[in-house]
């Protein structure tokens, strides 16, 4: 039993360690991954915050001016091309910040495999009365206490 417990708690230990090697390499992995959507957030927002006062007012003026159409019509259309370019910006950031997350289901998969084989080892371990003394009497029946 001493032995069975021992070879179990080694088993154990060395997945312990294989899982932790991992998920360091899975946190590399999205580190990784995820950077490019964080700087491509920022640019996004920037261009957002930057670009909004400064095109509002410019192609709403132009448009006042070249088609003759009230102020207030030229700035609403600017103010929809910058929603644009800003939004389509957000969707190339969240698709990649989405793949990076994807890279930590390997660990998760990982560990839940693990504990299944060490649950099942539990499992299939065996008893703590002696096997080979049993095996001795093999032509007795078992003694009914």
């Amino acid at each position: 039993m001493a032995a069975s417990f021992s070879e179990l708690a080694h088993d154990v230990i060395e997945l312990g360690e294989l899982q932790v090697q991992l998920f360091g390499h899975d946190i590399k992995s999205t580190a990784q991954k995820t950077r490019t959507s964080l700087v491509l957030s920022v640019i996004g927002a920037c261009v957002l915050l930057g670009s909004v006062p400064v095109v509002l007012l410019a192609i709403g003026q132009l448009i006042t001016e070249q088609i003759g159409w009230p102020l207030s019509a030229g700035f609403g259309i600017a103010a929809v091309i910058g929603i644009l370019v800003s939004a389509g910006l957000m969707i190339a950031a969240w698709s990649r910040l989405n793949a990076g997350l994807h890279s930590m289901q390997r660990s998760r998969d990982e560990l839940n495999r693990n504990i299944e084989w060490i649950k099942a080892s539990l499992r299939t371990r065996p008893a703590t009365k002696s096997e080979p003394h049993r095996a001795s009497r093999a032509g007795t029946p078992p003694n009914p206490r």
